[in-house]
């Protein structure tokens, strides 16, 4: 999702390849029975199970810790208690207190599975994981290896071949892990992509035949989304991009862009034909008249999504670029087919739904010229108007909040959302990140002082009374083994060497291999993943305040290097590589991905009225006329937007896009208004009576197109997935306000802003 240089792209990839993978997803289940035999037997036959599918690298949890104890304390098997929960066994409660809130919960209720996955594992994983975790839930797993011991007495029963190892004790099993949001992301939108073609199709097809009563343009309407759809495709390919996840809805946004030329092109042949006009005069005169007003309007709409090329976000950039091309081919298919298809034979309705469909046009022309008119009359109030619309706009925008949790994408009531909210509350939350600080080649005594240092300070972090509930590296786990008798008299590096091969998996998590005389360190965060924007984004930054701060110190550089910075000469100090610290993981680069999201928003919607602004330059050839058109449609943009912080709503991926893209749709309107204005105006006509003239033309086919753009866009809005349904609803909500705007404010400000006198 980020360009190859971005600053948390770069991070990222440092996680990735220095630890083999960071990718992390918990299993959690609830067992009345964890601490007890039958408990850790449960979890162990579980954990071989999920190690075992296709892209997990490995497991940690309660039975792994509970084996890696048994071989370093041997005589533990003597006692029937699991060796992780018993009581007086230092080490024991010692990893009891470091992974509690990791693998298990503080109350022992509930355990977790954590399954560290490849760094390219396949979408698979995800959903064998999925479907295990329901298996789990439904406790009809059967074992995948038979136990190392036949029959083990516990305090509840005997655990044999016989008897099943998930049964009535377990329950509430979820998957959770940002690995898992961003798969469930994926699918949903991949099934709106497919609901959203379809039910947008046939929808305005069907607002096509009732405005027009006329088969042709309903077929011109199929012919040009899918000519374009396999053009963009095309094109897509050949440029050799691809398509993301904001890449499903583009039928549905082609659908849209060419219902609206399909309107205005219907309505004027079938005035033309009302007129008297044979077939073939009605086409040419349809043709010549929207040929130019319509390649506007497509390169309008191009101009508007080529805006969000300037994203730093890939899959934003390349979703523009797409659609740019898209509402390009939509204009070349009209070329190229429109003429044929409306010398076909039509297909005749009954003459008094053909009289009915008549006079509602007439009814809603004469409306039109009514509004242009008022309008016109109350330059004053139309500038009121306009002025309060702003100061709204200016309040609400100021109230909008950022939306930086990805879970918030999801519908509230939906399993992902409750699955998190059980880890939130059971394991003091699901957001999970990292710090990545540089080490010695052999971890010493000094070295990892100075890492529980740092800890130390991460867990003092307090923004708005919210704290890290989780910090953790084998400098806690070599604390906890320094705490028996034997083991105190080892080197940290021998205690180390030992979880290495006891722990494997989560050893090389936690610790990169030498590369050049240096290793990388890697201490795991855990906060809640429901925080507001605020405290996230200052809790974050504080983190990395906190890091940058130690790892410059004199003595985190005396541990890493080996010596003091007063013990070299200047030419060694000058030639030291300068300390750093990484703050990364998921969790960040969610929270940072919406944070540039919003700051593109604003970048993307000055490019696309700038671009805009030029192209109604060129179609008009005054500078004036251009910008008073452009001004009324911007508003509405800011209007809805701020409706977002009135009604308490967040800015999303779905909002964060629509600046741009709102202008560029609601142009349209404006574009074939400025070509009627100028053709009454050619006819020596006054301002104010062009500006009637023009209402009246564009009025009824605007009003149609604005009623397809809202159904298109209105289907985005039955979405699962947040963004797509906010992009739809806030889009539609645009187009309607541009709409009345275009109506009512642009004739007005167009009469007003042009001099008194024939051309």
């Amino acid at each position: 999702m980020f360009p190859a240089d971005a600053p948390a792209y770069l991070a990222y990839r440092q996680l990735q390849e220095q630890f083999g993978g960071n990718a992390v997803v918990m299993l959690v289940y609830q067992d009345s029975e964890l601490t007890e035999d039958a408990g850790i037997e449960r979890n162990r036959i579980m954990s071989e199970r999920v190690a075992a599918i296709p892209g997990v690298k490995g497991v940690l949890s309660p039975s792994v810790l509970n084996d890696a104890l048994s071989k370093l304390q041997p005589l533990s098997i003597l006692n029937r208690t699991p060796t992780l929960f018993r009581e007086g066994n230092k080490i024991a409660e010692g990893l009891d207190e470091i992974f509690a809130g990791y693998t298990h919960s503080q109350d022992h209720s509930h355990a977790a599975i954590v399954a560290i996955l490849e760094p390219e594992h396949p979408p698979q994983t995800i959903q064998q994981l999925k479907a295990f975790a329901v298996s789990v839930q439904n406790s009809n797993i059967p074992p995948a290896v038979p136990p190392p011991v036949a029959a083990r007495s516990t305090t509840r029963g005997t655990i044999n071949q016989k008897s099943a190892p998930l049964d009535s004790f377990i329950s509430q099993a979820v998957l959770v892990g940002e690995p898992v949001l961003v798969h469930d992301g994926f699918a949903l939108i991949e099934k709106d992509g497919a609901k959203l073609a379809t039910t947008t199709v046939i929808l305005l097809s069907v607002v096509v035949l009732l405005s027009l009563l006329d088969l042709r343009f309903v077929v011109m309407s199929m012919l040009l989304i899918l000519w374009s759809t396999v053009i963009t495709q095309a094109c897509m390919v050949l440029i050799g991009s691809n398509l993301s996840l904001v890449s499903t809805i583009l039928t549905a946004i082609i659908t849209v862009i060419s219902v609206t030329a399909v309107l205005h092109m219907g309505v004027r042949f079938r005035n033309s034909k009302n007129r008297g006009h044979n077939q073939q005069r009605a086409a040419t005169e349809s043709i010549a008249l929207l040929v130019m007003p319509i390649l506007w309007t497509c390169m309008t709409d191009a101009a508007g999504f080529a805006a969000l090329s300037i994203s730093q976000i890939l899959p934003i950039r390349e979703f523009g670029i797409m659609i740019a091309i898209a509402a390009l081919a939509v204009c070349a298919a009209i070329l190229l087919f429109s003429p044929a298809l409306m010398m076909l034979p039509s297909i005749r309705f009954h003459h008094q739904l053909d009289q009915l469909q008549q006079r509602f046009s007439r009814a809603l022309r004469r409306r039109c010229v009514q509004l242009a008119d008022a309008s016109i009359r109350s330059p004053v109030k139309c500038l009121v108007v306009t002025g309060t619309m702003a100061v709204i706009a200016i309040i609400g925008l100021g109230r909008a909040e950022t939306e930086t949790s990805f879970l918030n994408n999801f519908d509230p009531d939906s399993k992902v959302v409750s699955a998190y909210q059980e880890v939130e509350t059971q394991f003091g939350g699901a957001g999970v990140w990292d710090v990545i600080v540089d080490a010695p080649t052999e971890l010493n005594a000094p070295y990892l002082k100075q890492v529980r240092s740092l800890e130390q300070q991460l867990r003092s972090i307090e923004i708005n009374g919210e704290r890290l509930t989780k910090v953790l590296s084998l400098a806690d786990a070599d604390e906890v083994a320094s705490r028996s008798a034997v083991s105190a008299l080892l080197s940290p590096s021998s205690r180390l060497s030992a979880m290495s091969v006891v722990m494997p998996v989560f050893f090389d998590a936690l610790l990169s291999q030498p590369s050049n005389n240096k290793r990388r360190f890697r201490i795991m965060l855990r906060s809640r993943e429901q925080l507001n924007a605020q405290t996230k984004t200052a809790m974050i930054k504080e983190a990395q305040r906190v890091v940058q701060a130690h790892v410059r110190s004199p003595a985190w550089r005396k541990v890493t290097s080996g010596t003091s910075l007063t013990e070299k000469s200047p030419s060694e100090r000058s030639q030291q590589a300068e300390p750093t610290g990484l703050v990364t993981g998921y969790y960040v680069i969610m929270a940072d991905l919406i944070n540039q999201l919003v700051q593109d928003q604003w970048r993307c919607f000055a490019t696309s009225s700038v671009l805009i602004l030029l192209l109604l330059w060129l179609a008009t050839g005054t500078l004036r006329l251009a910008l008073v058109a452009l001004v009324p449609n911007v508003l509405p943009v800011f209007l809805v937007l701020s409706l977002v912080g009135f009604t308490g709503g967040k800015i999303n991926m779905g909002a964060a896009m629509i600046a741009a893209v709102s202008v560029g749709l609601s142009i349209d309107g404006s574009v074939h208004f400025l070509a009627g204005y100028q053709r009454a105006r050619r006819r020596n006509h006054t301002p104010q009576t062009s500006s009637r003239h023009a209402a009246g033309r564009t009025g009824v086919p605007l009003l149609l197109a604005t009623a397809a753009l809202i159904a298109g866009f209105g289907v985005m809005s039955t979405s699962d997935f947040a963004p797509t349904a906010t992009f739809g609803t806030l889009v539609a909500s645009t187009l309607a306000i541009g709409t009345v705007v275009n109506l009512t404010l642009l004739p007005a400000f167009i009469a007003w802003a042009a001099p008194d006198q024939s051309p």
